[in-house]
């Protein structure tokens, strides 16, 4: 069994298409599928169903990808520790987080320390976050815990509120804190429901017996605050956000009959051996966090 046979085996479990993943590798689509069955002939069973069009991963291919992720990223940990012999000189950290509210402060006073090294800051959603730390393509992430899974460990960080955020100008800015019923006649526009933040505050309207249907739903914080700020509605957001936008237009006001408050943490894959400059950046969001409590 060859390091390439491995390679070509991880390319078609991630598009699923012999075509796709040939044209990820360079090579010919014929030429991957060769090689894809000799190494099902080196494991002496099937790695794939194809089912018409389909291409599925069989149980067999299921457990070969496993190892076969933690051969590569072994071999990465080998390269980083090896380049790391002149400590941080070099490097490339890779991380995500749910909003770069989260993380901008924090990397740019890593970089100011360290120019050397490369950052790579990805704002994603919590369960594709999830997805890229099991499949290695991530140092950490910065979420709301807790995110089970059996294959992750996580470091609780600091204790966020969610809070209405309404323009500047609007009648609900002056208030010092506002109830659910408040915002039944107001045009809502939130995260779409893929977004944990949304989840929470759909839960705790659910659990006072409100159900709201927002005007606009939107991937994007920045997107929605800019709306926030034009007056078009109001919306619920991080309190943390709010403070790092600098809130000039914008007001953040506490809900007083339905607190929301989750739990930021770092979450990583268990038994992954960080880089010197992984483990460097994660202990700097710490020391940022701690500040804030």
């Amino acid at each position: 069994m060859e390091l390439r046979h491995l390679q070509y085996f991880i390319a078609v479990c991630k598009y699923l298409h012999f075509t796709k993943a040939a044209e990820s590798l360079r090579i010919a689509q014929p030429t991957l599928s060769q090689q894809i069955h000799l190494l099902e002939q080196e494991v002496n069973t099937p790695l794939f169903d194809r089912i018409g069009k389909k291409v599925l991963l069989t149980e067999a291919g299921e457990i070969l990808l496993k190892y076969s992720l933690r051969v590569f990223d072994t071999l990465d940990q080998a390269e980083t520790d090896i380049s790391q012999l002149k400590g941080l000189e070099r490097g490339h950290v890779k991380i995500a987080c749910l909003g770069s509210y989260l993380a901008m402060e924090t990397v740019m006073r890593f970089h100011q320390q360290f120019p050397k090294i490369q950052i790579s800051v990805e704002q994603l959603s919590t369960e594709t976050i999830r997805h890229k730390l099991l499949q290695n393509e991530l140092d950490f992430g910065i979420v709301f815990l807790p995110l089970a899974d059996r294959e992750l460990e996580s470091i609780p960080l600091y204790t966020e509120t969610l809070a209405v955020i309404a323009a500047r100008t609007h009648a609900l800015a002056r208030q010092r804190q506002l109830t659910l019923d408040q915002l039944r006649d107001e045009p809502l526009i939130l995260m779409s429901k893929k977004y944990l933040i949304r989840q929470i505050f759909d839960q705790a309207c659910q659990e006072k017996g409100y159900d709201f249907t927002p005007v606009i739903e939107l991937s994007e914080m920045d997107d929605l605050r800019e709306m926030v700020e034009k007056n078009i509605g109001v919306s619920v957001l991080p309190r943390l956000y709010v403070r790092s936008v600098s809130p000039r237009r914008i007001q953040a006001i506490p809900l007083a009959d339905a607190p929301i408050q989750r739990t930021i943490g770092i979450v990583y894959r268990k038994g992954r051996l960080m880089s010197v400059a992984a483990i460097a950046l994660q202990r700097e969001v710490e020391q940022f966090f701690s500040h804030l409590k």
